[in-house]
C-alpha cells in the first residue's frame, strides 16, 4: 500500500487487526458457554482460557526475539560504520569490544581479545590437536576446515596456559576465526576471542561470526595500508640515502665489518671498496685504535650515539671527516651500527684559513696585532711568577713610502716580506716578530733577563734591517727606527705596545736610524676621555647625531638592493667625532644600547619614507648594525618590534648586522630572541666575517641569511693568489649554505670584477657610492629608476 505522496506505508509484522482476531479464535466459546450453563461451560472455558494465554504467550516471545535481533542488527551496523574508519588494531580491539558487550545482551559483558597473525595460527593449531578442542567435534573440526567454521565455542582450558591465565575467572569462549578475504579455508590472518558465560555466548554466536567477518575486512585493510606506507617510506628513505652527500655505513656488531655502504661511499673512499672489510681497516693505520674505542663506547648499555673525527685513506692520501655512530642492533629493519660519514677536510682547512688570518698577517705570515697582544699579556702574567722580564720593541721602517712612491706596490710588498723574514732570523725560539701594520713591526721577548738584553737586540735589529735587501726591482736599501719598553714600566699589554710606540717616535724624533728605549718622564698625560663622555651624554640627550645611508649594490647589474644605517656625531661647533671614536667610548659608558635604540627607530622612519617616495617593485631592505650589548639588553625585542610596526615599512626589509662575539657566545635565551626575530621576518647578517674568531660551525646551525666579508679579505685580492683562494672559499661555502654574500670595502673596479667572476653576489664601498643623506639617497633610486625628481 502506498500513501497519497507514492512512499510505502511502514508495515508493521504483528498488526493490531491479526493480533485482535487471533486472540478471538480461542475466545470465542466463552459466551458460548455461559449462555448454555454453567456446568456444561467450566470444561471448554478453561481450554479456551488456556489456549489464549499461550497464544499471548507466544506473542510475547515473538516481539522479544524480534527486538534482539534488531537491536543486534543495529550493533553490528554501528560497528562496521566504525570499524571502516579505523586505523589502528587497538581502535578494531575497542570497537569490537563494545560491539560485543552489545551483542551478548546486558549483564557482564564478555572480554574480547583480537589476536594477531601468528597468535592466531598458533591457537587454530591448538584447538585442532587439543581434545578439549570445539564443540561438537566431527570432520568439519579438522586442521584445514577450522578456519571455514569461524566460530567455535571452547572451554577456557583449551587456550592454552597463557590464555588462560589472562581469563582465569570466566568458564568459556568463543573462538571467530578470520582469514583472507575469497579464500575461507585458508590459514586465518587473526582471531576474535570473546570470553564470557558459555550460554551468553551461544545465543549470540551467529551475531559475534558477523562482527569477526567485519573485523576481519577492517584488520585486512589496515595491514595492507601498513604495508603500502612502509613501502613508500621504504621508497622514499631509499632515494633519500642513494642520493646523499654523507656517507651510510651499516656495520655489523660481530667483527665490526661494513654489511652496506650508501652509494656516496666512492666520494669519501675512493677506488676502495667498503662492504666486506673491517671498519678499522679503512682509517689512517694511526686511528684505527680510536675507532675501536668509538664503536666499544657505542656498546656501553646507556649509549646510543657518538660522535668522533676519523682521518680516512683515499687512494693516495687521506681526508678528514666527521663521525655519527648510532646503536640499531635491536632495530629488526637494520641488525647493526650505522656510522654516517660527512667529508670536511674543505671545511677545517677553510677554517685554519680563517683562523690564520685572524691571527697573521696575511702579506707575511706573521702574528698580527691580536695575536702579539694575546702572547704579550700571556707572557706578563707569567713574568709575575718568575724572574724573567717582558719586554717589547717597536719597529718602523725609515721612509718605507720613498719606495713605494719610487718602485711600486709590489715591490714594497716583496720589500716588507724580506724585513719579516731577516727579522724573524735574528730572534731567538722564545721570541715572537709581528707585523702591526703598514710598515711596522714589533718583537715580543718573553726570558729577557734584564732590560739591557731588550735593548742589545734593538740594536741588533737597526743593523740587520740597515743591510741592502736584494730584490727582482734591484737593490734596496731601509733603516728601521726602533722603541723599546719592559715591563718595569707596566703590566698592561695593551698599555706596553703604546710605551713602546712612544719610544719609537722618540727615536725617530732624535735622527731615525737608531733606537730609544721608554723612560718615565716621558709618559704622556691621559688622554681628556672624561671630556668626551660627558659631551656624548649631551649629544644623546640633545640630538646630536645623524644618520647617513651607504648604498649596497648588486655587483653584476649595479642596481642598489639596501642600504646600510651609518651614524655620524658632527658636533655643534664642527668639531666631529669619528666613529672610531665614540662608538667604543659609548660601549665602554654603556650608551650604546640608547645610541643603538635610535639608530634603530630614526633608520626604520627613514626607509618608509624612502620606501613610499620610491615605489620600486623589490622595495630596498635597511640593515642596521647592533653592537654586542644591545643583544643582552631585555627591551631590545619591543625595539625592533616597534621599528617593524613603522607606517610604510614594507615586510621583510630590516636586516640586523651582529657580529662573530654574539655568535660564539650563544645563550638559550639568544637563541631565542633569534627565533623570534626570525619569525617576525628580521634577516640576519654577519659583519665584518672572518675578522673574529673563525669556526664555521655557527654558520650552519645559526639562521643566518647573509655574510658581509670584511674589507681586509678584499684589499688587493686581485694582485694576491692566497687571499683569492681564500675569498673563493668563502663564496663556496656560503653558496653551499645558501647564504647571500656582501663584499665590503670594494674601492677598485678590479676587485669588483673578480668578485662578479667569483660569484660574489653584493658589493659594498666607495667605488659604488659613498655614504649619503636620505635625501641624496632618494635622488639616487630616482636616477636609477628612470625617474626625475618631484
Amino acid at each position: 500500500m502506498r500513501t497519497r505522496e507514492g512512499r510505502p506505508r511502514p508495515v508493521c509484522r504483528f498488526p493490531a487487526r491479526r493480533t485482535v482476531c487471533g486472540l478471538a479464535v480461542p475466545a470465542a466459546p466463552v459466551p458460548w458457554g455461559i449462555a448454555e450453563g454453567a456446568r456444561d461451560a467450566v470444561v471448554p472455558a478453561v481450554v479456551a482460557g488456556l489456549l489464549l494465554l499461550l497464544a499471548a504467550i507466544g506473542i510475547a516471545v515473538a516481539v522479544a526475539s524480534r527486538r534482539r535481533a534488531a537491536a543486534r542488527e543495529q550493533v553490528l551496523r554501528l560497528a562496521a560504520a566504525s570499524l571502516t574508519a579505523a586505523s589502528r588494531p587497538e581502535e578494531i580491539e575497542q570497537i569490537c569490544a563494545t560491539a560485543a558487550a552489545g551483542l551478548v545482551g546486558p549483564g557482564a559483558g564478555p572480554r574480547t581479545v583480537l589476536l594477531p597473525t601468528a597468535e592466531a595460527r598458533e591457537l587454530s593449531a591448538r584447538l585442532a590437536g587439543s581434545p578439549d578442542g570445539p564443540d561438537r567435534p566431527g570432520d568439519g573440526d579438522r586442521p584445514e576446515n577450522l578456519t571455514a567454521r569461524r566460530a567455535m565455542l571452547v572451554p577456557l582450558s583449551a587456550l592454552g596456559p597463557e590464555l588462560a591465565a589472562r581469563f582465569s575467572d570466566l568458564p568459556a569462549a568463543l573462538v571467530c576465526l578470520f582469514g583472507s578475504p575469497g579464500r575461507p579455508s585458508a590459514e586465518p590472518t587473526g582471531a576474535l576471542l570473546a570470553v564470557g558465560d558459555e550460554r551468553r555466548l551461544g545465543r549470540a554466536r551467529g551475531a559475534l561470526e558477523l562482527l569477526t567477518a567485519q573485523a576481519g575486512l577492517a584488520a585486512g585493510r589496515v595491514a595492507l595500508r601498513r604495508e603500502i606506507v612502509h613501502a613508500e617510506s621504504d621508497a622514499y628513505f631509499r632515494t633519500l640515502v642513494h642520493n646523499a652527500s654523507d656517507v651510510i655505513l651499516v656495520v655489523d656488531d660481530d667483527e665490526a665489518r661494513v654489511r652496506y655502504a650508501s652509494p656516496s661511499a666512492r666520494a669519501v673512499f675512493g677506488s676502495e671498496e667498503p662492504v666486506g672489510r673491517r671498519l678499522a681497516d679503512l682509517v689512517d693505520p694511526a686511528q684505527r685504535g680510536r675507532v675501536l674505542r668509538t664503536l666499544e663506547g657505542l656498546r656501553a648499555p646507556d649509549r646510543e650515539e657518538t660522535h668522533d673525527h676519523w682521518w680516512v685513506v683515499r687512494d693516495a692520501g687521506r681526508i678528514e671527516v666527521e663521525v655519527r655512530c648510532r646503536d640499531l642492533r635491536r632495530d629488526p629493519a637494520v641488525h647493526g651500527m650505522v656510522v654516517t660519514l660527512r667529508d670536511v677536510t674543505e671545511q677545517r682547512q677553510l677554517e685554519q684559513e680563517l683562523t690564520q688570518r685572524a691571527f697573521h698577517d696575511s702579506l707575511t705570515g706573521l702574528p698580527n696585532r691580536t695575536l702579539l697582544l694575546e702572547r704579550t699579556g700571556r707572557a706578563l702574567l707569567r713574568g709575575r711568577r718568575g724572574t724573567a722580564t717582558t719586554c717589547l720593541l717597536f719597529i718602523d721602517l725609515d721612509d718605507f713610502k720613498i719606495v713605494n712612491d719610487t718602485l711600486g706596490h709590489a715591490c714594497g710588498d716583496r720589500l716588507l716580506r724580506a724585513v719579516a723574514g731577516r727579522l724573524s732570523a735574528v730572534l731567538h725560539r722564545t721570541d715572537t716578530a709581528a707585523r702591526l701594520g703598514g710598515d711596522e713591526f714589533a718583537v715580543l721577548m718573553e726570558d729577557a733577563r734584564q732590560p739591557l738584553d731588550a735593548e742589545l737586540l734593538a740594536a741588533q735589529v737597526v743593523q740587520t734591517l740597515s743591510r741592502p735587501f736584494p730584490l727582482a726591482e734591484g737593490t734596496v736599501e731601509v733603516s728601521a727606527s726602533v722603541g723599546v719598553a719592559t715591563a718595569q714600566d707596566t703590566t698592561d699589554a695593551e698599555e706596553l705596545l703604546a710605551l713602546a710606540d712612544l719610544a719609537l717616535y722618540t727615536a725617530k724624533a732624535a735622527g731615525k736610524h737608531q733606537w730609544r728605549r721608554f723612560l718615565s718622564q716621558r709618559r704622556p698625560r691621559p688622554p681628556e676621555r672624561p671630556g668626551l663622555r660627558a659631551r656624548l651624554g649631551d649629544a644623546l640627550s640633545s640630538g646630536q647625531f645623524t644618520l647617513l645611508y651607504q648604498p649596497v649594490v648588486e655587483i653584476v647589474s649595479g642596481e642598489i638592493a639596501g642600504f646600510e644605517a651609518l651614524a655620524r656625531w658632527p658636533g655643534l661647533r664642527g668639531d666631529a667625532v669619528p666613529p672610531g671614536r665614540f662608538i667604543p667610548l659609548a660601549e665602554e659608558t654603556g650608551d650604546i644600547s640608547a645610541l643603538g635604540a635610535w639608530v634603530l627607530r630614526r633608520a626604520a622612519s627613514d626607509m618608509a619614507r624612502l620606501q613610499r617616495s620610491t615605489e620600486r617593485r623589490t622595495p630596498t631592505y635597511l640593515s642596521v648594525n647592533v653592537s654586542a650589548q644591545q643583544w643582552w639588553d631585555t627591551d631590545f625585542l619591543s625595539q625592533v618590534c616597534g621599528a617593524l610596526d613603522t607606517a610604510g615599512l614594507a615586510p621583510g626589509t630590516l636586516q640586523l648586522e651582529l657580529t662573530e662575539s654574539v655568535l660564539m657566545r650563544r645563550t638559550d635565551r639568544i637563541d631565542a630572541l633569534i627565533g623570534t626575530l626570525k619569525e617576525l621576518g628580521v634577516r640576519l647578517a654577519v659583519d665584518d666575517f672572518g675578522t673574529g674568531y673563525a669556526s664555521l660551525s655557527y654558520l650552519r646551525d645559526f639562521p643566518v641569511d647573509v655574510l658581509k666579508i670584511d674589507k681586509s679579505f678584499v684589499d688587493d685580492v686581485p694582485r694576491e693568489p692566497r687571499r683569492v683562494a681564500l675569498l673563493q672559499g668563502i663564496l663556496r661555502l656560503a653558496h653551499t649554505l645558501d647564504l647571500q654574500v656582501v663584499a665590503e670595502g670594494v674601492e677598485e673596479p678590479g676587485q669588483r670584477d673578480l668578485l662578479a667572476r667569483l660569484g660574489c653576489g653584493y658589493g659594498q664601498g666607495y667605488l659604488f657610492a659613498r655614504p649619503m643623506t636620505l635625501e641624496q639617497a632618494e635622488a639616487v633610486l630616482r636616477q636609477a629608476d628612470g625617474r626625475r625628481p618631484r
